[in-house]
């Protein structure tokens, strides 16, 4: 599932191919991807227009435009960007298919359709009004800690809630409790300010990271469990344990009962 490392790289993308370029044709082909728009505003406000830079926020994607503010996308579990030069061998599979004036298209495929389409007016207001955290690469270490230590959920849970701090999803929990060393079902409140800061630190750390990588998992072997999401595998950090799997907040967890430690109440 694309999450914040995955969602930059298709913002670098969309910068090199279809920045300045004049829209000359939109067409949609999933109206039941848009979000708090109508087919007409997405398409009345894109043709004739021109994307002029884009923005990223946690998982979100924009687009600003030239003239009427900016294309809103969410790439859910299956989402991609495609730019291409059409022809008959090239037929490509659309949720939101731009042409442009150059002859090129940009196709923006979700094979699974749990992704989300807009057009919105203005791009802060949007994130403040559906109530977003922080981006995970720009919030500071105070403001992660105080939105997170009165939290009684799952550390897990709480760091994937996009409204507590928006990028980080399933895959790249694990991964940074694994490395804090911190068992993905111990509540928030039960974390001292020392393990949310080694939390912080982390998470800052691995999605730095995986950005510089442009989120190619073969650049990206050390992180153990963004290639090895199974249970029964030892533990490479030699403690003699086994990884796990169990189910938290209704998302998929891995971890290592052995290093991970479970807290219930803080240290």
């Amino acid at each position: 599932m694309p999450e914040l490392p995955e969602v930059e790289s298709f913002k670098r993308y969309f910068d090199k191919t279809s920045l300045r370029q004049k829209i000359k044709r939109v067409r949609l082909s999933a109206p039941g991807m848009l979000f708090h728009s109508t087919e007409k505003e997405v398409l009345d406000n894109l043709e004739g227009n021109t994307f002029t830079a884009t923005h990223r926020h946690g998982k979100f994607f924009f687009a600003l435009l030239k003239r009427n503010g900016a294309l809103m996308l969410h790439f859910g579990m299956t989402g991609d960007l495609v730019y291409y030069t059409p022809d008959k061998k090239s037929p490509i599979r659309f949720a939101l298919l731009i042409e442009f004036a150059n002859g090129k298209n940009l196709a923006f495929q979700d094979t699974r359709k749990l992704g989300m389409i807009g057009w919105v007016d203005d791009v802060d207001a949007f994130i403040q009004r559906h109530g977003y955290g922080k981006d995970a690469l720009k919030i500071s270490e105070r403001e992660f800690v105080a939105s997170i230590q009165r939290r009684k959920t799952a550390i897990k849970t709480t760091i994937m809630n996009q409204r507590v701090v928006a990028g980080v999803g399933n895959e790249y929990s694990d991964e940074i409790l694994f490395r804090a060393r911190i068992h993905p079902e111990s509540p928030a409140n039960a974390l001292n300010e020392a393990q949310l800061k080694e939390i912080y630190a982390e998470m800052k750390s691995i999605l730095k990271d995986a950005v510089k990588r442009r989120a190619d998992r073969k650049k990206m072997s050390q992180y153990f469990f963004l290639e090895n999401r199974q249970a029964g595998l030892k533990c490479p950090e030699g403690c003699k344990g086994f990884t796990e799997f169990r189910t938290i907040g209704g998302r998929s967890a891995y971890f290592c009962p052995s290093c991970q430690k479970l807290y219930t109440q803080r240290p």
